[in-house]
């Protein structure tokens, strides 16, 4: 499992945006995903929110 964390939504789209454009890191995920196990080939995105709460007590 990975966990990347992002100063913002507009950060993370720069960061997608170069890890698109960037021709040597899709020769390198494609190294990663043929190390992948046969059966757990699948590689998911979820986006998560980290929410700062303060406690009024």
């Amino acid at each position: 499992m990975e966990i990347s964390k992002y100063k913002d939504e507009e950060e993370y789209q720069k960061s997608i945006d170069l890890i698109n454009k960037v021709e040597e890191i899709q020769h390198l995920f494609e190294a990663f995903k043929s190390l992948l196990v046969s059966e757990k080939q699948e590689i998911s995105e979820e986006n998560f929110m980290e929410k700062k709460v303060k406690n009024n007590y």
